[in-house]
């Protein structure tokens, strides 16, 4: 969600110097500028959802201090800055009385004023959470949700929920920082293929004075928009990250993130310990198996212990689960004693396997897996309820099912005309061998009807012929087709085969002949 500004200045100079440097920073969105304080007071009463209002110290109309005093009274949820070209002590003092949150020089570095930007928006949309209790937005402020997971122990799939989790925040548009604070093991690097020389080992010195700069220096940005910070590649490094360091760090990515979610692996570290007792959701991962049941308890008994989290603060996740598992998830619930969520992860080793070994997520196209991922999203608050319909995770493209679905389709309708001229012929070599069989029936009628009533008059022909037509189907339509002769002792038939489409016939005959027997000669 990008920071909203209102800038009020007269001076043309410090208007285009503003709107130069305001046009670098990412996530901040400048809506209008105004000249003069009425024009300030006007803009704000006309433009919601503004965060930050930029006040020059020379603007025209209500001197600047009264102009924030006059906006404090009348919008006390909005952020102040106030630009100055002299900030003495005193005067400093006197802005923050009227009513503003920071004062920056008018010509500030570009961190400098990032900051006071970011932390006056951060304010002002706390302070819009009291004013405003009943708003229900589709995405939360700016200081976003932490969420934590971790596992009962090694094995049980917590990266890969967690990198799961974060590209389905991804997916409906929330801007999402995955945080790697499995500092001894990390695996994210290899299941995102990401090579990145910054850590959050980096951010140690400077984490008294985080920055937006400082913080996208260490940040991976992957192409899918998910943005990483990653635990150190020394692994001896991970005792570097103290629990101050990492709770300012943890403080810093929530103002500037909607979801910070943090794989916090399966041992207890200060960072990750750090994350369970900040976030303000603790998953825990589990298989349908008692040692790992019994290792969640142990490690809520354990967190309790440190006071970080108390045991029915957190919630169990059973991923692997099938319904052929001795383990299902009513029994487990029952060992546990502790929350667990209704969603259930299902075993699709084969379909996880492809996205490990290729370093895609993407590549996870196991339907109940995606569909458990969104429910997952959604029960846990890191996607808002109406959304969960849009996650499986992968925007703008199908999946491979979806492709192989599209390539077999294709194929399909390449070798159907071939299909299709084979069943022809199969069917027509079937009316062929039909028509020699009823010529064969026709020949035999013909030569007892011969025998009987004999060939000289038109009488006995007619009559013949019609013996020898009803054996034949009227599918063959023998009044057209059918032709007799008889000649040396032979009755002779032939009937025009019928091919496959109606109303025709192939242009060749099969022909039958059946000697006469005279029914007179002993």
């Amino acid at each position: 969600m990008s920071i909203r500004i209102l800038l009020g200045a007269s001076d043309v100079g410090t208007v285009a110097g503003l709107r130069t440097q305001l046009g670098e920073l990412t996530d901040v969105e400048l809506v209008d500028v105004e000249r003069t304080s009425a024009d300030v007071l006007g803009a704000i009463n006309s433009t919601p959802g503004l965060d930050v209002v930029l006040i020059d110290q020379e603007i025209g109309g209500l001197p600047a201090l009264d102009l924030v005093r006059e906006i404090t009274l009348r919008h006390p949820q909005l952020g102040l800055v106030l630009i100055v070209a002299n900030a003495s002590a005193e005067f400093i003092s006197q802005a923050m009385v009227a009513g503003a949150r920071a004062v920056v020089p008018r010509d500030p570095t570009l961190a400098e004023l990032q900051s006071r930007i970011e932390a006056a928006a951060e304010w002002a949309r706390s302070m819009k959470r009291h004013f405003e209790p009943g708003q229900n937005p589709a995405f939360p402020d700016r200081g976003g949700q932490l969420v934590a997971i971790a596992g009962a122990k090694g094995g049980t799939g917590t990266t890969t929920l967690a990198i799961h989790l974060a590209s389905a925040a991804v997916t409906v548009g929330q801007t999402v920082c995955l945080v790697d604070m499995d500092l001894q093991k990390g695996d994210i690097p290899s299941f995102l293929d990401v090579t990145h020389r910054r850590s959050i080992a980096d951010l140690i010195d400077a984490a008294d004075e985080l920055d937006g700069s400082i913080l996208a220096e260490a940040l991976y940005v992957h192409p899918d928009g998910l943005h990483v910070l990653l635990a150190p590649a020394e692994s001896e490094r991970a005792d570097e990250i103290t629990a101050k360091a990492a709770r300012r760090i943890l403080a810093a990515l929530r103002s500037r993130y909607d979801v910070v979610v943090v794989d916090c692996g399966a041992f207890v570290t200060d960072g990750s310990a750090m994350a369970v007792e900040l976030a303000d959701r603790v998953l825990v991962t589990a298989t349908p198996d008692l040692p790992a049941l019994r290792a969640v308890k142990r490690h809520a008994a354990m967190w309790d212990r440190l006071g970080l989290r108390k045991p029915d603060d957190i919630s169990v996740v059973l991923v692997r689960h099938d319904r052929k598992s001795e383990i299902q998830p009513d029994f487990a619930r029952k060992v546990l004693g502790l929350p667990m969520l209704k969603t259930v992860v299902p075993a699709v080793f084969r379909s996880l396997e492809e996205a490990a070994n290729t370093g895609s997520p993407k590549a996870v196209d196991n339907a109940a897996f995606r569909k458990a991922i969104g429910q997952l999203a959604v029960e846990t608050g890191i996607v808002p309820e109406g959304l969960g319909s849009s996650v499986p995770g992968r925007r703008g493209g199908r999946g491979k099912n979806d492709r192989d679905k599209g390539a077999a389709l294709t194929e399909f309708a390449g070798i159907f005309p071939m299909i299709l001229f084979l069943l022809l012929m199969c069917w027509q070599v079937a009316l062929l061998g039909l028509t020699s069989m009823f010529v064969g029936h026709a020949a035999n009628e013909a030569a007892r009807a011969v025998a009987v009533l004999g060939y000289d008059t038109p009488e006995a022909r007619a009559e013949v012929r019609r013996r020898a037509e009803k054996r034949i189907p009227g599918g063959w339509e023998p009044d057209k087709h059918l032709h007799i002769s008889v000649t040396e002792g032979y009755a002779r038939v032939s009937l025009d085969a019928p091919a496959v489409l109606p109303n025709v016939h192939v242009p060749f005959k099969m022909q039958a002949q059946a000697r006469i027997v005279d029914e007179g000669t002993p």
